[in-house]
């Protein structure tokens, strides 16, 4: 059993020096939340790229782990994560398919995150970060199948959904399309996920030094089939939250491996 934080601050982001925003309450999809209007000119704003003393990430996590070795012909391992990741990072606006990042040129180039240009990016950004499952259970175990020289084997895997949080769209001064965040991210998951993948395979001999063995992999046992984004998370969308690119279904795999040597 093992206990891990971690703690980072004053991540890099960005900032608008120059504008000057007065903030309202307005009804946004339905929802009140505070909307930041630029008072100056655009031409006034400048964009600052600095460490954000309001940028921060806080990780705690218990894993439980047990673990058979291998005799009398079977071995297993399982494993349990109860974690929570919280914090304000660059990837906190990010809709629910996104990576969790901390940099504002997060690969492939050239692509590269404002986040935070505008005030308005970071009504309700901090809570669960994209990466955020509080539940990871994961059991693995393989037997040898009597008087047949073959091995079964099998990982099974859960996972919470990753979180993600309704938006809204609104005119402002800066902006006529500007995205805000209704609720705190986490207030919603993507469904979560139960993977079982089997393996049935058989050593043969092939000559002195020569080993072939047959493999028959079976994925994604179960057929599941979570999502792992949503369309879109602007609220007054037909499509909201409407699931999109989901995990690879159920799929049969048959491979020859041979040794050569020994």
């Amino acid at each position: 059993m093992a206990y891990v934080r971690k703690d980072g601050a004053n991540f890099i982001g960005w900032s608008d020096i120059g504008g000057q925003y007065h903030q309202e309450d307005r009804v946004v999809a339905g929802i009140s939340v505070p909307v930041s209007l630029r008072d100056n000119l655009q031409s006034d704003q400048r964009f600052l790229l600095a460490n954000q003393p309001g940028y921060s990430m806080t990780y705690n996590g218990l894993a439980m782990v047990l673990e058979k070795r291998r005799s009398h012909g079977w071995q297993a391992f399982g494993s349990y994560t109860f974690s929570r990741t919280f914090g304000l990072q660059q990837s906190s606006g990010a809709p629910a398919a996104a990576a969790q990042v901390s940099t504002v040129a997060p690969p492939p180039p050239p692509q590269g995150i404002t986040f935070g240009r505008d005030p308005n990016d970071l009504t309700n950004a901090r809570g669960r970060l994209p990466n955020d499952r509080p539940h990871m259970f994961r059991a693995m175990g393989s037997v040898d199948v009597p008087r047949t020289g073959m091995v079964l084997a099998g990982n099974l895997g859960y996972f919470s959904g990753k979180p993600w949080a309704a938006t809204g769209v609104t005119s402002v001064p800066q902006s006529p399309q500007q995205r805000i965040l209704l609720e705190p991210r986490g207030s919603r998951r993507l469904s979560s996920q139960t993977l079982l993948d089997l393996r049935l395979s058989k050593a043969l001999a092939a000559g002195a030094d020569r080993r072939l063995e047959l493999v028959l992999d079976v994925l994604n046992v179960l057929n599941n089939t979570a999502e792992e984004g949503v369309i879109t998370d602007n609220l007054s969308s037909p499509n909201f939250g409407r699931p999109t690119s989901f995990v690879d279904p159920r799929r049969v795999m048959l491979s020859v491996k041979i040794t050569l040597g020994r």
